[in-house]
């Protein structure tokens, strides 16, 4: 049996690590804590830089690849993802240590993106004090990380530590470079929600920074920010404070993101006056937000400008529903030409640009003249028309009947099976035995075939039951399909269905007396699943 400190997993290399902590306490020489943490991570003696980038490295293990550039990849992370490297760091089971500090203390020359990263990982450290004493070494290193982990630390839970991370915010605000804010800064964003910041310190400072005349070009290039909410944020300051109002609202009317171009839409409606409402409400409505399109056809109405009705019949053919509806309704009020009549015109000449539009807002009001003009259609247009022309056919006729099925499930696609699926099942009363046998062999495909056995189950089961009894094939091929039509019906037979007793007696009696085409094996089986009904 070995020394208790063999036992214990000592030897004498490590001993010699950590003698100089051991000697001088907590407070041990900063280099014997780099030399304790490099033999604890097996690695070689290097110089302090070195050593503090393999740190950094350990520390991200997880996140980057065995020999990858653990100091490059943080720098190339997004503020989405620092704020989970952040979490991540502060999890209960993260380890808790001073060590990157210790090495940074004697790594004066390692280069500033490597002492950025270690900051940044020990600004993100479970311990407070941590926190803060990488907080206040943060001031002297401006970049992005930096400002990114004070930014996080405003929100920390510990008051001490955000008060450092408050001043330090503000010191590196001053210092970094136009890029290093636009990319922290959906961090300072974030801070909008967040529950511990100081509300007053955030809208005094952070906002009232970005609003002042020096910070125009920062304004500027947040306006145009990748992330929306960034963006949006930007221009609720831009509104109030900037001297190219005009402009920025006009740009902010076409932006992707509906919140920034309803925001500009209001700020029209609220502080432009009636020649810039009127000529920016004409760039609105090819706004890529459908509220804002319709907003603007609204306020074009209510001002009667020139050309207000060719503005309402482009607003006919516009690829949102929404508009479509409140143009219709325009054209009602203005007793003009009906918009299903410039619908159908459309369609009937393939107007470029228009007809696929007008397809689809015609199978949202078709009537019952409109069936002929889609059938028609039907053939003649890809598949994603297709639908629209058998969604229309189903409202023009109220239901799906057993015309429409018979086209339409020959579509392989599963979007109009889900119309017929769903539609009034209008064919059911349609569908008698003859054609039920009929359709193995008077037109539809293998495809409508499974597309039917996949509907059958729609009609009432006995109904469905009392129907293949009525069926009595007269060749070959019908006999295959009503045994295909019957194994249907079993699969979906054990499903309830109220039997009442006088029906139940009568579908057994045909089925024990024969009163159907099917082999007595067969009609054994559907008895029984009468009887258990």
């Amino acid at each position: 049996m070995g020394s208790p400190e063999h036992e214990r997993g000592f030897d004498s290399a490590r001993v010699a690590a950590v003698a100089p902590i051991l000697q001088t306490g907590c407070r041990a020489a900063p280099a014997a804590r780099c030399a304790s943490f490099a033999w604890t991570h097996e690695m070689p003696m290097l110089d302090p830089g070195a050593k503090l980038q393999a740190m950094v490295d350990g520390y991200l293990k997880g996140n980057i690849d065995d020999g990858e550039d653990g100091v490059g990849w943080l720098h190339a992370q997004s503020p989405r993802m620092l704020v989970d490297i952040d979490g991540r760091r502060r999890s209960w089971w993260a380890p808790r240590s001073s060590e990157l500090l210790e090495c940074l203390r004697v790594s004066p020359q390692a280069p500033a993106a490597v002492k950025a990263a270690a900051l940044f990982l020990a600004g993100a450290d479970g311990n407070g004090r941590t926190r803060q004493a990488a907080l206040q070494r943060m001031d002297a290193l401006a970049g992005r990380l930096t400002l990114s982990s004070a930014l996080l630390r405003c929100n920390d839970w510990v008051p001490e530590v955000r008060v450092v991370a408050q001043q330090v915010v503000e010191v590196l605000l001053s210092r970094c470079s136009i890029d290093d804010v636009l990319a922290a800064w959906p961090l300072a964003v974030r801070l909008q929600d967040a529950q511990r910041v100081d509300a007053d310190w955030r809208r005094d400072t952070l906002e009232g920074w970005l609003s002042a005349p020096s910070q125009r070009a920062v304004l500027g290039g947040l306006l145009v920010h990748r992330d929306s909410l960034t963006r949006l944020s930007a221009h609720a300051i831009a509104f109030d404070v900037h001297p190219e109002r005009v402009a920025i609202r006009a740009r902010a009317l076409r932006d992707s993101d509906p919140r920034i171009a309803r925001m500009a839409f209001q700020d029209l409606l609220d502080e432009g006056d009636p020649s810039q409402v009127v000529e920016q409400c004409s760039i609105a409505l090819t706004a890529p937000s459908s509220q804002v399109r319709a907003s603007a056809l609204r306020t074009l109405v209510a001002h009667e400008v020139e050309g207000i009705d060719v503005f309402v019949e482009d607003a006919l053919f516009d690829r949102a529903r929404a508009v479509r509806s409140l143009a219709a309704f325009l054209v009602r009020q203005r007793h003009a030409t009906p918009a299903i009549e410039l619908w159908r015109s459309a369609l009937a000449q393939q107007t470029a640009g228009r007809w696929r539009v007008a397809l689809e807002a015609l199978a949202d009001h078709a009537v019952a003249e409109d069936v002929a003009l889609l059938r028609s259609l039907y053939p003649r247009v890809t598949a994603r028309h297709r639908r629209n022309c058998v969604r229309g056919w189903i409202r023009a006729e109220g239901g799906a009947g057993l015309a429409l099925l018979r086209v339409a499930l020959e579509e392989p696609g599963r979007s109009i099976h889900e119309l017929l699926t769903h539609a009034q099942a209008d064919w059911v009363a349609e569908l008698d035995a003859p054609r039920l046998l009929a359709f193995c062999h008077d037109g539809p495909s293998p495809v409508a075939q499974t597309g039917l056995l996949r509907l059958l189950p729609h009609v009432p089961l006995w109904q469905h039951l009392e129907l293949l009894l009525d069926a009595v094939p007269q060749r070959q091929d019908e006999r295959a399909w009503h045994l295909r039509l019957v194994e249907n019906w079993l699969r979906v037979s054990e499903g309830y269905s109220p039997l009442s007793a006088a029906r139940r007696q009568a579908l057994l009696t045909r089925l024990e007396h024969g009163g159907h085409d099917l082999s007595n094996a067969m009609a054994q089986r559907l008895a029984e699943a009468v009887r258990q009904a």
